[in-house]
């Protein structure tokens, strides 16, 4: 996303609000872990998804990452943060094809930041259509054909790019990404202030009328790394509404505007089967309600 909103500035990238912004490892899957309670309506259940378990994320800090010192390179360094466990998680699939042929993610990171595909800028940071477009070009250069893409911007959305829905991120597309095995990078916003990219890790939800959306009553907690103090799990606390707020670190105030996702072709849980079901214990009468309508195809 494009990640300064002028004239703010800030040691972290900027989100603009505006178009400028930019055999499968199921040993490994299995050990994610994804905990549903509760078996009607109206009865409180808990989901819990910890990408953390089943490989590693990057740890790669934007002041490292060009162009500058960083401090717009939010976007691609996220979005090679959550790379990296996608090449760790699916090594059959990926192998060491992610890094780009650079020595190290962190010029891998460059790499994506460069004119080719994100088209970051030291100033202006990154668009969402460069975001958008960049991800996938990149992806698609290094592992032709292998990845499909789900994504949803309040933003509006990008043209080419038909995965990407111009509508509000909700909880259940955030929770039916982690549960299909996927990577999500957020894009968080705030009025008259900066934005900033994530990537997403993990989910707690206690949904506590059990009707698959988040409203009063519920609490959500969705677990980052932040590019800017990568080193960290980075907590955000979703409060519910048409656009859902967040809280947390130095986030308190900001708004949830996109988050794309991206995983194998064909999407992990549909590779490993109904049954093993990447590991998730779930109840099947909850699980079915689950999908949020989102189109996931290959760029």
């Amino acid at each position: 996303m494009n990640e300064r909103s002028k004239p703010h500035s800030d040691a972290r990238a900027v989100l603009q609000t505006q178009s400028p912004l930019r055999g499968f490892a199921a040993r490994a899957l299995a050990t994610a872990g994804l905990i549903v309670a509760g078996a009607q309506v109206g009865q409180a259940a808990m989901y819990t998804v910890d990408e953390t378990t089943t490989a590693a994320f990057g740890t790669v800090n934007q002041a490292n990452v060009p162009p500058g010192n960083g401090v717009n390179s939010c976007a691609p360094t996220a979005t090679m943060n959550s790379f990296t466990w996608l090449a760790n998680a699916y090594p059959g699939v990926y192998g060491n094809t992610l890094m780009g042929g650079q020595a190290n993610w962190q010029a891998a990171a460059g790499l994506l930041a460069g004119p080719a595909y994100m088209n970051t800028s030291a100033i202006n940071g990154t668009s969402l259509a460069d975001w958008a477009t960049g991800k996938a070009a990149y992806l698609n250069n290094f592992a032709p054909g292998k990845t499909t893409f789900a994504g949803m911007s309040a933003l509006g959305g990008v043209g080419g790019q038909g995965w990407l829905q111009g509508a509000n991120p909700t909880a259940n597309f955030l929770l039916q990404q982690l549960q299909e095995g996927e990577d999500i990078e957020i894009g968080i916003t705030k009025p008259a202030s900066i934005g900033h990219v994530l990537t997403v890790t993990g989910i707690n939800w206690n949904d506590a009328n059990n009707n698959l959306v988040f409203d009063a009553g519920d609490t959500l907690t969705l677990n980052t790394i932040d590019p800017a103090n990568p080193g960290v799990n980075t907590p955000l606390t979703l409060t519910a509404g048409g656009l859902l707020g967040l809280g947390g670190a130095n986030y308190n105030g900001y708004s949830l505007s996109v988050a794309m996702a991206e995983s194998p072709v064909p999407e992990a849980s549909t590779t490993i089967g109904g049954a093993l079901m990447l590991g998730f214990t779930v109840i099947s009468a909850l699980r079915k309600h689950l999908k949020a309508g989102v189109p996931a195809t290959t760029v």
